[in-house]
């Protein structure tokens, strides 16, 4: 296997950009950009070449690089290719020939995916290529919207991914609160989600509970289900059952 790529914070006065990559920038996202960088960093690496003398060329993120340097930012997070790159999808091949490592962390995996949707590969064909459920490929590139704290920590395997998923609906500070005390008690997925629903001022308004059906029972309830619904003939089930119940 190709080991395509590295990571790694980049002088951006090293990284040059050619007149033919995206010089017109409409101002207003770029603006809304800029703040975003100023306050939470740069979310999504650059994609840059090896050039000469310790250089590098610009392959993705024209707009990320101007608004970090709008930003006033002097380093940016980088994904150095190996070797020149030939084509655009020349790096999607490699990029999905990364994603196969073993070894790559959920973060490095999200960013990977993010970048080959920013070059206009649809999340589905992603998920078709690197052998994953389109729902998997969604989620991992949330992770991106953490709190770099919060990242770094997944990025070391230090919370869990589906613990780093289920912090997503908190505000930035509450992310790296709650994941502090993820890491340090060990609390469950299950005590986590209800910590994220309390600090939201949601109460609980249902509970899943998984069952195993046979194949042959599943056929026969959906004959009797309305609209062929297994679960809502389940859950009329359970409600009729409880109606029978004593208070």
């Amino acid at each position: 296997m190709i080991e395509m790529v590295r990571f790694e914070n980049l002088n951006i006065e090293t990284i040059d950009v050619e007149q033919g990559i995206r010089q017109t920038l409409d101002k207003k996202p770029l603006d809304e950009l800029t703040a975003s960088i100023k306050q939470h960093g740069i979310l999504q690496p650059l994609v840059v070449e090896p050039s000469e003398e310790g250089r590098y060329k610009l392959q993705i993120g024209k707009r990320r690089m101007a608004a970090a340097k709008l930003a006033g930012l002097e380093k940016v997070p980088a994904i150095i290719l190996d070797e020149p790159l030939e084509s655009k999808e020349s790096l999607a091949i490699r990029l999905v020939e990364n994603l196969h490592r073993e070894d790559l962390d959920p973060i490095d995996e999200a960013e990977a995916y993010s970048t080959l949707k920013e070059m206009g590969v649809k999340v589905s064909e992603i998920a078709r290529r690197v052998g994953k459920e389109r729902p998997y490929v969604s989620h991992s590139m949330r992770l991106l919207r953490l709190h770099p704290k919060v990242r770094e920590a997944v990025r070391n395997r230090t919370i869990p991914r589906e613990h780093a998923l289920s912090l997503l609906r908190l505000e930035l500070y509450q992310q790296v609160s709650l994941a502090t005390e993820v890491m340090e008690k060990g609390l469950t997925m299950q005590v986590t989600r209800d910590r994220v629903r309390g600090l939201l001022g949601k109460e609980l308004k249902w509970r899943l509970v998984p069952i195993r059906i046979e194949p042959a029972v599943y056929d026969r309830l959906v004959t009797i289900a309305p609209e062929g619904d297994v679960s809502k003939l389940l859950k009329q089930a359970v409600e009729n059952l409880l109606q029978g119940i004593p208070q």
